[in-house]
């Protein structure tokens, strides 16, 4: 026992109680910083009287013979617990003649493990044990989930069958009266702590024991429980068991996290009338879970919050030495320096309804200034991003209307069909035979005039002799003269009828031929016009021409398609420039996110400045390029009001225009707002009410025991919530959350102390304008009236409501 480790022990032997064991080991276990508590199992039954008042039903055989039970007690009581023990057991002994010839003075002096051993099977009455212990301060808690459980001794049955009448005893008995501990694990949570806490609207804790039999089965299996060692606090624990009751079966490690790392005391003194007299030194006493903070009006509760939160201390000037204020983390030494605290204001919460202004709120400031510092800069480079691109696109359009200027590149070669390439050679083209016949008859006309004049001449011609020698020479001389000239004659006559011949030769006999052969030469010709490979290169250079116009087209439509999703992106970033803070508060997620309140999109921005006959998207620019030439459809496919003053202009007027008109749009966008979100609903569409439970929620996200920091203050944090949400959320967090991080909580509210259950309570009193504090456990008489005087009314109201209430067993059914 010495060497595990456990804080705080007990010894359970079986129907004894070894005192000298116990006298030796407390301050041994003190030396070790451990404490013990008294206890004792023991072997219990019910008299035939009271079985048969309350019409009780025993267990079958051996189950219905006795129960096992755990009894503690304070350590300073272990004799008397003992005597009762022994005194019971010994006449129980003796009246079962099971004594073996023992007598009750030799039963007394056994040692205590063999009086155990003779106690086997033997039971004492629980009326007999609760008359003689009354008088004791103790625990008495029946085993369940374990050999000789009570449901074995009294079993459980359904309302219509003879067994609920063990189910009210026992409810009565030990559960809804005594709120009183049910030993077992998670079987015993299951079945009997759960459905107590369902069908009777009560609490019951479930405690685990090692059980050892061996050393090294001490500590194997134990209980953490928030109490400070002493029954008094162990009752608290047991009263509240969700809260400060965990087993290790569910908790291999002790659930509170914050041991090393909380508030431990605060010290500051206060000041009197006039600040020189009456003040005094105080020094409260922290616990690293739930602090509740309580006092009537006036008393210093919200004095103490702003100092613990060191925030507004100034307004309490009068009262407190702000400077003298020292704070003690653990381990630590004191100092002035604040430790860094998350702070919920009284009435914090209500500012929401002011204006809707989340960052108005300190918490959520918090959260928002980093994430709006961000957003900023995001916004900054997005805004930045989007004139790029708006630059990028005005460029490519500017650098496409520049390289078209001349005129867009027409497809109407296409209309055509593609030439072959293929060029026929043209024929030696004969000359014409018409001209030919009408240049002979030019010579024989020639011809006919010179033999006529040859005629003529021959004609003239006379030889006649002088000489009679010479005669005979002189007649044959003319004979061939008269010769020639009959011969001439006969010439020029066939020479005329040849040139009437010629003459009469039609020219239109030749035409025929002649325009076939102009036909021929004509077709070749355009026929090589159209296909050779003069035509061909042509053909291809157009193709090359408009093939460069589509592709530039093609790739100017990419690119403004990816420059307006980066425009897209780029807007949208700017509207929600950064990932939202994902929070949670148990099983609620929560979404902190930037926006703008502007819901207009990224394309309503475009389409609000083109018109319905467009293609309402920035595409719209490039069909303005391909009917830049008509200036009417052109106007056309913009928003005729905004563009009113480009109309009859060209192309470049109306493409300034649009980027000019688009980033004025843009740029004067809305400011960022912030939007919070829980479960998906947004806060700003809640009711008022449901604003204060929402942003509560929010406060008390997971992220609060990140560690970021030491503790929490919340003054009157029930303010604005009602019942239900004090009851379903606020104690329940603050149960969840106590195990991780400090709290201090100001309330007016039983609930949220009580039920809250706070580890340490803080007392603020005002007597006479003087400030006190008194601090202390909520068992502790003092503490514990001034709880019931402030919070309920006082102990008679708090009694006079709950004998209102009247609950009876069972009543929930």
């Amino acid at each position: 026992m010495l060497n595990c480790d456990l804080d705080i022990l007990a010894v359970t032997d079986h129907n004894s109680i070894d005192v000298e064991l116990l006298t030796r080991l407390r301050p041994a276990l003190a030396e070790k910083g451990k404490a013990l508590i008294g206890g004792v199992e023991i072997n219990v039954k019910l008299k035939r009287e009271t079985i048969d008042a309350y019409h009780l039903v025993l267990g079958n055989g051996k189950k219905g013979e006795y129960f096992h039970a755990i009894v503690w007690y304070a350590l300073d009581n272990a004799a008397d617990m003992s005597a009762i023990v022994d005194e019971l057991f010994i006449a129980a002994i003796l009246s079962a003649d099971n004594h073996d010839g023992l007598n009750e003075e030799d039963l007394r002096i056994l040692p205590r493990k063999q009086f155990s051993k003779k106690t086997e099977g033997t039971a004492i009455y629980l009326e007999d044990f609760q008359e003689k212990a009354a008088s004791i301060p103790h625990f008495f808690i029946p085993h369940e989930n374990k050999d000789r459980s009570l449901s074995d001794y009294l079993p459980n049955g359904p309302r219509s069958s003879p067994l609920y009448a063990n189910q009210r005893y026992k409810d009565r008995l030990f559960y809804y009266s005594h709120a009183m501990a049910v030993e077992g694990g998670e079987k015993s949570r299951k079945h009997i702590t759960e459905g107590l806490a369902q069908e009777l609207n009560t609490t019951v804790a479930s405690l685990l024991f090692s059980d050892a039999k061996i050393v090294a089965e001490i500590g194997s299996k134990y209980t953490w429980i928030d109490f400070d060692g002493d029954l008094d606090s162990l009752l608290l624990a047991i009263s509240d068991p969700e809260s400060r009751i965990k087993t290790s079966d569910e908790h291999s490690t002790p659930p509170q996290s914050n041991t090393t790392m909380f508030l431990e005391s605060v010290t500051f003194n206060t000041l009197g009338a006039g600040k020189t007299e009456g003040g005094h030194e105080i020094t409260l006493q922290f616990s690293p879970g739930y602090n509740g903070i309580v006092g009537s009006r006036g008393s210093g509760k919200s004095l103490l919050a702003c100092l613990l939160a060191g925030r507004g201390l100034d307004t309490y000037a009068q009262l407190v030495d702000k400077d003298s204020v020292k704070f003690k983390t653990f381990g630590g030494i004191p100092t002035g320096n604040h430790p860094k605290c998350l702070y919920l204001a009284q009435g914090e919460l209500e500012r929401i309804y002011a204006d809707g202004s989340y960052e108005e709120i300190p918490f959520l400031r918090e959260h928002v200034t980093p994430l709006r510092e961000i957003a900023e800069e995001e916004t900054t480079s997005a805004r930045e991003r989007l004139s790029q691109v708006f630059e990028l696109e005005k460029r490519l359009l500017t650098a496409f209307r520049e390289k078209y200027g001349s005129g867009l590149v027409r497809l109407d070669y296409l209309e055509m069909e593609m030439p072959s390439g293929v060029t026929i050679a043209s024929p030696i083209i004969p000359q014409k035979d018409f001209p030919k016949v009408d240049r002979v008859k030019e010579a024989i006309d020639r011809a006919v005039e010179s033999l006529q004049a040859a005629e003529t001449a021959v004609g003239a011609t006379t030889l006649k002799s002088s000489y009679p020698e010479n005669a005979t020479l002189f007649d044959a001389l003319e004979g061939e003269i008269r010769a020639t000239e009959e011969v001439m004659r006969a010439a020029t006559a066939s020479a005329n009828r040849l040139a009437r011949l010629l003459g009469a030769v039609n020219e239109k006999w030749f035409d025929r031929r002649e325009q076939l052969v102009s036909m021929f030469v004509a077709t070749l010709s355009e026929h090589n016009r159209a296909s050779d490979a003069t035509t061909l290169t042509q053909y291809n250079q157009q193709a090359s021409e408009a093939a460069s116009f589509l592709d530039d087209l093609l790739e100017l439509r990419w690119f403004l398609m990816y420059l307006n999703d980066e425009a897209k992106a780029a807007y949208e970033k700017m509207h929600r420039p950064i990932n939202p803070l994902e929070l949670s508060n148990g099983e609620e997620s929560i979404v902190i996110s930037l926006v703008h309140s502007e819901g207009d999109s990224f394309e309503d921005k475009v389409t609000a400045l083109l018109s319905v006959s467009s293609c309402r998207s920035q595409q719209a620019l490039v069909e303005g390029l391909l009917c830049q030439d008509d200036k009417m459809r052109l106007h056309g496919l913009f928003n005729g009001t905004k563009f009113r003053a480009c109309k009859n202009k060209d192309y470049s007027a109306h493409h300034a225009k649009f980027f000019e008109l688009l980033e004025e749009s843009i740029n004067g966008s809305s400011e960022l707002e912030t939007e919070i979100t829980i479960d998906g609903k947004p806060i700003a569409s809640m009711s008022p009410g449901t604003k204060a439970q929402a942003l509560l929620k929010l406060f008390l996200n997971d992220g609060v025991t990140s560690g970021e920091w030491a503790y929490i203050v919340l003054d009157q944090p029930e303010d604005n919530l009602d019942v239900a949400t004090i009851k379903d959320f606020l104690i329940d967090r603050l149960k969840k959350l106590k195990l991780n991080i400090q709290f201090f909580v100001v309330s007016h509210s039983a609930p949220v102390i009580v039920n809250g259950d706070a580890r340490t309570v803080i007392v603020c009193e005002n007597d006479d304008g003087a400030i006190g504090y008194t601090h202390g456990a909520m068992n502790e008489a003092p503490v514990k009236q001034s709880i019931a005087d402030v919070l309920d009314g006082g102990e008679r109201y708090l009694k006079m409501r709950l004998n209102k209430y009247n609950f009876q067993i069972g009543d929930g059914r």
